[in-house]
């Protein structure tokens, strides 16, 4: 139980970034309207991806094992894909950070990349401490705040059912695909299928439920969706919310800083590589949420399908070999080792 719900609030931390928290990308996909049946269908989609990425965890033990295995020698393209949608994210984050406070752009983004480095050094355990000590707060907060609004709308429809459906599956895409390392890795600790259905359902509920308040508190607010952070304006840009706000922008900051920075361990001067990245990532970030949101963003969306649907119906995908990875953590879980210390040729290490 302990391990499912570390699991938990890692995967809720990685979704409800700056995007999320601002609102901004819910209304980029969702139209700034809390459709129900469309909400109650995104709550499915999420549950469907994050079961299917965590069971890939426990049975590959980790991200870099799974591509290598499943994509062979394509697997440095996948690998590269995601670590330039990792570098978008952690751009669009620093980019949400800046826009809390403009006053303090860009030092505060600065400084907590560089807090961000010194977590990731701490691997996955790092990672998962921070999220279970921010997600939390961060969840009852948004709750508590927007229930004492008392101000809320549900659209009674949507004028194209389908499309609406489309872009929520984009969204679950997007959120899945540039949180699918870190969810990985995460199904990698955990050892019975029902923990993977224990977390997957408890984190789809819990972004299922935030997604809901926010956007009927956004749809009760004149000229809420058109602001660069919805949520901030529906709560009358109070600064305890900002502060939540910050917390949210860091636990996904996290999440999308940790494959770059398992990419460079094998760089000579990888530490001095971490901190380059970021610096280019917090110049990057002076382009602005809102613009990285819209253009960039639904991209990332489509990607996440393809992903999710490509190792799924690759016929070689369950062929014994593919299975030889489940075998060999199977073994190491009976020795009392956990996923992650399993070697594998050519897998890269974790920073401890």
């Amino acid at each position: 139980m302990k391990e499912s719900l570390k699991t938990t609030f890692t995967i809720v931390g990685s979704v409800i970034g700056a995007g999320f928290i601002s609102g901004r990308e819910l209304v980029r996909f969702f139209g700034g309207e809390a459709f129900l049946p469309i909400l109650i269908l995104t709550f499915f989609f999420f549950f469907i991806y994050l079961y299917f990425l965590l069971r890939v965890g426990q049975n590959y033990g980790t991200f870099s094992c799974f591509l290598n295995i499943t994509f062979k020698k394509y697997a440095f393209i996948i690998r590269g894909i995601f670590l330039i949608c990792s570098f978008i994210t952690l751009t669009a984050m620093l980019a949400g950070i800046n826009a809390l406070e403009p006053k303090f752009s860009p030092y505060i983004s600065i400084l907590t990349a560089i807090a961000c480095f010194f977590i990731a050094k701490k691997g996955i355990n790092g990672i998962n401490t921070l999220n279970t000590v921010l997600v939390p707060v961060i969840v009852v907060y948004v709750v508590l705040s927007l229930v004492y609004t008392g101000n809320f709308t549900f659209a009674h429809g949507t004028d194209n059912f389908f499309t609406s459906a489309f872009f929520s599956w984009i969204y679950v895409g997007m959120n899945m695909f540039l949180s699918t390392p870190v969810v990985v890795d995460c199904g990698g600790r955990l050892f019975k299928k029902s923990q993977s259905v224990f977390a997957a359902g408890l984190s789809a509920f819990l972004v299922g439920g935030c997604m809901t308040l926010i956007l009927s508190a956004i749809s009760a607010t004149e000229g809420a969706s058109e602001r660069i952070m919805p949520l901030l304006y529906v709560l009358k840009e109070g600064r305890l919310f900002m502060l939540i706000s910050f917390f949210g922008i860091v636990t996904t900051l996290i999440s999308a800083y940790y494959p770059l920075h398992i990419a460079l361990n094998g760089v000579k001067y990888k530490d001095a590589a971490r901190l380059f990245l970021l610096a280019a990532a917090s110049f990057c970030a002076t382009w602005g949420l809102d613009k990285i949101v819209e253009t960039v963003y639904p991209v990332v969306g489509v990607l996440g399908i393809i992903f999710l649907f490509v190792p799924v119906f690759n016929h070689k995908f369950f062929q014994k070999h593919h299975q030889k990875i489940h075998h060999a953590c199977q073994r190491a879980k009976n020795n009392g080792r956990r996923h992650h210390k399993v070697k594998f040729k050519h897998l890269p290490s974790v920073d401890d």
